[in-house]
């Protein structure tokens, strides 16, 4: 299904925090569009959100270092 979500995401302070959570986002097939916010601590995310790729969303938001609340 095509749609957008919200997710939170901890630990992101600055504009580098935020390209760097964009680009890990919108790496991940699926994906269309991705924007982060540092100061409200979330990330918009639109794209094909099947369950794989929320997973995904998650790992890459770690891998990059930040946390994504459930």
């Amino acid at each position: 299904m095509i749609g957008g979500t919200v997710f939170q995401v901890t630990g992101m302070t600055c504009s580098h925090c935020e390209a760097s959570v964009e680009k890990a986002v919108s790496a991940i097939d699926g994906i269309k569009a991705v924007k982060a916010n540092a100061s409200k601590g979330e990330i918009k995310v639109k794209g094909d959100l099947t369950e794989e790729v929320v997973k995904k969303i998650k790992e890459a938001v770690s891998e990059a270092g930040f946390s994504v609340k459930d």
